[in-house]
């Protein structure tokens, strides 16, 4: 199955509170680049936000809490989803994203937007090829809440995120290829990734990634397990890079069950 389902990467926010610097006040430009194989997979992703931090005293717990709102556009070869975000970060173990997106899905890379007929159609390459794809519009509502926490040089993280999909008018079935699942046009799809990583380095944790999408009104799953590392690297007070590889399996999916699976993620962060 080599049509591009474009994967919603989560390991963006992979850096744990307790290894963030205290938050600053101020405007700041997030862009990222993500890419996967088995699934095919590409997106790039910006978001323009303010950030004020929440408690000024000190303390680990404390330092990095902190709000920030503002907007984000996520663009891939078959779609393009804009909106408005806020994320809010009361204490360093939670975090709470809040998204509201409107989607276009277009045909200009022969990636549209496919009708099918129910939860069991297929989306493998065949099937996909046999139906005519269009485009369409729609909204994307999301909620992600993180808990993560440190102890020593030990991470771990974990972060589920509920999307609420209307789209096409709501009549029908589509593929959809965030999660590359089969979705009612108004439909709800869970997806949740939790990480256990050592801290080899200040700029460099390693460890393992398990990821699940989920469908309630279908309860299809599709779950993976993949070795990550994720290094960060501050290139000036303004200006980090960030960036992620993965290299894994999957325990159960409908096409890639125990294929090999890899991605990467190279992103940006400046302090404007």
């Amino acid at each position: 199955m080599k049509k591009p389902a474009i994967a919603l990467f989560l390991f963006a926010a992979l850096a744990t509170a307790a290894f963030s610097d205290p938050a600053k006040e101020g405007l700041y430009l997030d862009q990222n680049v993500q890419a996967s194989y088995d699934p095919l997979g590409l997106q790039f992703v910006t978001q323009l936000y303010y950030r004020v931090p929440l408690i000024t005293s000190g303390g680990v717990l404390w330092e990095p809490t902190k709000v920030d709102f503002g907007v984000q556009n996520n663009l891939s070869p078959s779609y393009e989803m804009t909106g408005v975000f806020v994320t809010i970060e009361p204490i360093a173990v939670f975090s709470l994203t809040l998204t509201a997106q409107v989607a276009g899905f277009y045909n200009t890379f022969g990636f549209g937007f496919y009708d099918l007929s129910g939860y069991n159609a297929g989306f493998d390459d065949n099937s996909l090829n046999a139906l005519p794809s269009t485009g369409t519009t729609g909204y994307v509502l999301s909620a992600s809440p993180t808990l993560q926490f440190a102890v020593g040089p030990i991470v771990a993280r974990d972060s589920g995120t509920l999307y609420y999909f209307n789209v096409d008018n709501g009549q029908g079935y589509f593929y959809e290829r965030i999660g590359n699942v089969v979705l009612a046009k108004k439909d709800f799809e869970v997806q949740n990734e939790g990480d256990l990583l050592d801290q080899v380095s200040p700029e460099l944790l390693v460890g393992l990634d398990d990821y699940f999408v989920y469908v309630p009104a279908s309860e299809y799953l599709s779950h993976r397990l993949s070795a990550i590392g994720f290094y960060t690297r501050a290139l000036s007070k303004k200006t980090s890079l960030y960036s992620a590889l993965f290299l894994g399996t999957f325990l159960a999916d409908r096409y890639f069950q125990y294929t090999v699976y890899t991605a990467a993620e190279v992103g940006i962060t400046v302090k404007l």
